[in-house]
């Protein structure tokens, strides 16, 4: 995997000679079933909506004319609110990740997520609501405008995303009107915009990227607040060929208040994070990655009552020459 990036593409080679590709995609397929399964036991965290740069469509890419698909698993909790007011949400999502390079300088990505449990407990810790299904399906292009050096070693590049209403967004209990922490999707159709830069030095990458979102309202009127991410960090490449790849990032998160239904502001809703995140990556054949993140927030200035908790991702990547 990752043979052709400028920055590492030597990545991997040497395992070729040791595994073939047939049993690279059996050992992707299996890996995908026990994912689902793993996803219950990672570290928990509220929603913050701030991925890792390290697997993302800012930093990496695959190579010209492959696809590359990866499937991540993510746990999540968050609590809000207090008195008769407060709430906590718990979830297991699976992302499905698909990229292609359809030109040298682009590429595009579409992700699927599918619920595998999302629990909703009340203000005594009693869970009374449990959901599966689909989420809001994303489709984004990243579109190279810089890359300097026979390895590629300035590459700026602009991204963009669209996140479709795909998920169900009328649940509720019982009579009640409808929850938006219920909800498996958004109800509305949302926007990001980003720019990301990327300076490497074999066997060194630093990065940087930053963007900006823009949400819509759901038929409710309801309307999750903007954000601003931003990220810097740095990667290094390890063992023979660079076989393994080890990352930190300190990533800020800014986002605005949710507007309820009736165009009040959500009190527990928005402010600013600051995380630590580290990420390490072992390439199991040439063209399959695994790779584990943990996203720490270290510094945090919310509104309202809020929580945060450590967040844990575990993925698998996997490249196709078409």
């Amino acid at each position: 995997m990752f043979r052709r990036l400028r920055t590492i593409e030597q990545v991997l080679r040497l395992a070729r000679r040791f595994v073939r590709r047939g049993f690279a995609l059996r050992a992707f397929l299996s890996a995908v079933l026990c994912l689902s399964f793993l996803s219950r036991s990672v570290l928990a965290c509220s929603v913050c909506g701030c991925d890792p740069a390290a697997g993302t469509l800012g930093l990496d890419r695959p190579s010209t004319k492959d696809l590359r698909v990866a499937l991540e698993t993510r746990y999540l909790r968050k609590e809000s609110g207090t008195g008769d007011g407060a709430e906590s949400d718990r979830e297991g999502r699976l992302l499905l990740r698909a990229q292609y390079a359809l030109a040298p300088r682009v590429v595009l990505q579409a992700e699927v997520p599918w619920y595998i449990w999302k629990e909703h407990l009340n203000g005594f810790g009693i869970r009374d609501d449990r959901a599966t299904g689909l989420g809001d399906i994303a489709v984004s292009a990243r579109a190279e405008v810089l890359r300097l050096g026979l390895e590629a070693r300035h590459v700026l590049a602009l991204t963009g995303t669209l996140e479709l209403p795909t998920g169900p967004n009328d649940r509720r209990l019982g009579e009640d009107a409808p929850d938006e922490h219920l909800q498996l999707g958004s109800g509305s159709w949302d926007g990001l915009l980003g720019a990301s830069y990327a300076y490497g030095v074999r066997p060194w990458t630093l990065f940087a990227n930053v963007t900006g979102r823009m949400n819509g309202s759901n038929a409710r009127g309801f309307r999750y607040g903007h954000a601003l991410f931003a990220t810097v960090g740095a990667r290094r490449a390890l063992g023979e060929a660079g076989r393994y790849l080890i990352s930190l990032e300190a990533q800020l998160r800014s986002a605005g208040k949710d507007r309820r239904s009736d165009g009040s502001s959500d009190e527990d809703s928005g402010g600013q994070i600051l995380y630590t995140t580290a990420s390490a990556a072992a390439g199991l054949t040439e063209d399959l990655l695994v790779r584990a993140i943990v996203q720490v927030p270290t510094l945090t200035s919310l509104n309202g009552v809020q929580s945060e908790h450590p967040v844990a991702y575990l993925a698998l990547s996997y490249d196709w020459s078409l």
